[in-house]
């Protein structure tokens, strides 16, 4: 594990009896290619996946079992996990949501930047509840379907499955989760994968819901 930084944000007034605390995880993962047989010679990093998801916990939730809460997060999202790390980012939690939850019950979100390194891509849609995602391809008109267009007027944008720079005046491929791809970075990965990279939206049930 590279890095781990953990912040807490503002918080708010909640009108629900149950107020809920929120951790964004902003996770990059940096891929390495590690040569065998190479000795002492440092691992070359070939490429970086960002994934960024907001998980809720009710307030009493994460009190009573901060640490359980914590590790499921992070697996959810593929995280390699250490103790040390697990036990940081719940004590923080823990703190914060207790000290929400004696000022009358308010909603916070506490930010965790965690950076792994990986030797491949972590599997994003293999969850128990999707495990007929692999293999599992988009037809082509799926992938159509789920697909919009989006001019780039910005600079500094990235496509996050090639971590190439949008172009500028351009136009980029936007699903409907709002993530922007270079349209053949985003075909190719739902030739394999139903889901958003990001943050695995499962883009083969936009149909259904329209």
């Amino acid at each position: 594990m590279e890095a781990l930084q953990t912040k807490p944000l503002s918080s708010s007034s909640s009108s629900s009896s149950s107020s809920v605390f929120e951790i964004e995880v902003k996770a990059t993962f940096v891929i390495v290619h590690r040569s065998p047989g190479a000795g002492d010679e440092p691992s070359v990093e070939v490429g970086r996946i960002i994934s960024q998801v907001i998980h809720e916990f009710p307030l009493d939730d994460l009190i009573n079992d901060g640490n359980g809460a914590v590790l499921d997060m992070l697996h959810s999202m593929r995280v390699p996990v250490q103790p040390s790390m697990v036990e940081e980012i719940a004590a923080t939690a823990v703190r914060l949501a207790a000290d929400a939850r004696d000022r009358g019950g308010k909603v916070l979100r506490m930010e965790v930047a965690v950076e792994a390194v990986v030797d491949n891509v972590p599997d994003f849609g293999s969850d128990d509840d999707d495990s007929d995602d692999e293999g599992a391809a988009m037809t082509a008109e799926e992938v159509a379907e789920s697909m919009g267009k989006t001019a780039v007027d910005e600079a500094g944008k990235e496509c996050p499955i090639c971590l190439e720079e949008l172009a500028v005046g351009g136009e980029a491929a936007c699903v409907p989760c709002s993530h922007c791809f270079h349209e053949v970075c985003i075909v190719t990965w739902l030739k394999k994968k139903k889901r958003c990279p990001c943050c695995r939206f499962d883009l083969s049930k936009v149909k259904d819901e329209v």
